[in-house]
């Protein structure tokens, strides 16, 4: 019995530091669900910019059909996005947006839209600038 009463000490602090490591584990991994979770937002956020833009450019198209083209930027309460749009020929035109979140989030897209329907017939994504 002697011999044993130094034992209970180390062994509480032993597995005291376990659960420390495991709380902190579960911290950090707490953080990165966090940082993911606001990417996600931002992301929808941007994703919502380049619905709006689309809707936009289209019925920019469709109130004034026979302009050859145009450029500008809309604004909206989350971001902003630059758009670019040109004729390609009578029945194509060729359109071009590129969406900013307020958080700094881009992104960018070229598509082409049909005449007189106003169909998107074809959609790319652009890369980093």
């Amino acid at each position: 019995m002697y011999k044993q009463s130094g034992v209970i000490f180390p062994l509480t602090v032993v597995v005291s530091f376990f659960f420390l490591l495991m709380l902190a584990h579960v911290l950090a991994l707490y953080e990165v669900e966090m940082e993911t979770m606001r990417y996600e937002q931002q992301s929808s956020e941007v994703e919502s910019i380049m619905q709006m833009a689309v809707f936009d450019v289209k019925k920019q198209i469709a109130s004034s059909p026979l302009q050859q083209g145009k450029e500008g930027t809309f604004l909206y309460p989350i971001g902003k996005a630059d758009y670019e749009w040109k004729k390609i020929d009578e029945t194509t035109i060729q359109a071009t947006i590129s969406a900013y979140s307020d958080t700094g989030i881009r992104y960018s897209a070229t598509f082409l839209i049909s005449l007189p329907s106003l169909d998107i017939i074809q959609w790319t994504e652009n890369g980093a600038p």
